[in-house]
């Protein structure tokens, strides 16, 4: 399942199909993954939100699950929350632009979640953001003063929840164009984020992980 945040909170969750209905992909995605996952979606597990986080599917359920996408023994099913980046930094959206880019700086990362008061999600700031809020003066070169991260950051963020199958994270992240996925529960909590760094990773492990035709 996947969902979109923006700043009043969770704005929808449903499958990837459902997604490209109401947010449409970019029209220059040129990788094709595996053609066995474009239309399926990773089953749901009973019981509460920590114990889906936790607890692996059965072998059963995994044969199931491989005779669903046509998988054969080698390659595993690989849930986001394996791979996934925890705990995550995140950036308060009312930090003021200089702060950020500090704060970005500190923690050598491109992008990140952004959270309210209530360390809810409510966007993504990446250091490309925060470059529309530079003003050059002659040889001096400074932040818009008064500005936030809330200004800057990129609303209505794309997520997956934390068994989402990685295949299905990885054509996301080609059809939209995004450099990480945070990975978020059915209770809104943040638990990691997925980045591209993380999918190769996937890829060059043995036995591979089949992603691409």
């Amino acid at each position: 399942m996947f969902a979109i945040y923006d700043i009043q909170g969770l704005r929808f969750r449903d499958t990837l199909e459902k997604l490209r209905q109401v947010q449409q992909p970019s029209a220059t995605a040129r990788l094709q993954l595996h053609s066995n996952v474009a239309e399926d979606e990773t089953p749901v597990v009973s019981g509460s939100a920590s114990s889906k986080a936790d607890m692996a599917l059965s072998s059963q359920a995994q044969q199931a699950y491989r005779d669903m996408l046509h998988l054969n023994q080698r390659e595993p099913i690989v849930h986001a929350q394996q791979l996934m980046s925890h705990p995550v930094s995140t950036i308060p959206m009312e930090m003021d632009i200089l702060a950020a880019r500090r704060y970005f700086q500190q923690q050598k990362f491109q992008q990140m979640p952004v959270v309210n008061t209530s360390n809810r999600l409510v966007g993504m700031l990446s250091v490309q953001d925060l470059l529309q809020f530079i003003l050059i003066d002659g040889e001096r070169m400074h932040y818009l003063r008064g500005k936030k991260v809330s200004d800057a950051m990129s609303s209505g963020v794309i997520t997956a929840d934390p068994i989402s199958d990685i295949r299905r994270v990885a054509r996301l992240m080609q059809e939209y164009h995004l450099h990480g996925v945070p990975i978020v529960d059915q209770q809104d909590i943040l638990l990691g984020i997925v980045s591209q760094s993380d999918i190769l990773r996937a890829v060059t492990n043995e036995p591979p992980l089949n992603m691409w035709s």
